[in-house]
C-alpha cells in the first residue's frame, strides 16, 4: 500500500461510511475489504464508500476488490465521488452525485454534506 492511502470510518446508526484518500491500489482494495467485512453487513446496513479524495486508481485495485468483495454484500455497498466507477465492484451501486442521492436518507452530519447548514462534521453513533 503506498503510504499516502488512508480511510476514514464512521458509523451512523446501522450505516457505516468510509472516507478514502490517497492512491488505490491492491493493498488498499484489502483494507477496503477488511473495512467493509468488519462493517457486519447485512440487509439492514448500507455502506456508503467516498472516494472524491482518491488521486489515482491501479488497474490491480480494482481487480482485487472485483475478486475479493463477497458478492451477498455488493447490494448494500454504494460507491460515490470522482473515483466511483473506476473503483467500485459490479453489484455495487456508483453514486456519481454523492452519498445524499438515492437510497441514503441524510441526517446532516457527515462530514462535506451539502445539506449540513452548520458546517461540522460527521458524528459517531
Amino acid at each position: 500500500m503506498e503510504n499516502n492511502f488512508t480511510m476514514d470510518t464512521q458509523r451512523q446508526d446501522k450505516n457505516i461510511h468510509i472516507d478514502m484518500k490517497g492512491t488505490f491500489d491492491g493493498a488498499s482494495a484489502f483494507a477496503l475489504i477488511h473495512e467493509i467485512g468488519d462493517g457486519i453487513y447485512d440487509a439492514t446496513n448500507n455502506i456508503y464508500v467516498e472516494t472524491n479524495d482518491i488521486s489515482k486508481v491501479y488497474p490491480f485495485g480494482k481487480a482485487i476488490l472485483d475478486s475479493n468483495l463477497p458478492k451477498q454484500c455488493r447490494k448494500c455497498v454504494h460507491f460515490s465521488g470522482a473515483m466511483a466507477d473506476r473503483i467500485a465492484p459490479e453489484g455495487c451501486a456508483v453514486e456519481n452525485e454523492g452519498i445524499h442521492q438515492g437510497s441514503h436518507k441524510c441526517t446532516g452530519n457527515c462530514e462535506n454534506c451539502p445539506c449540513n447548514k452548520s458546517g461540522g462534521g460527521r458524528t459517531s453513533a
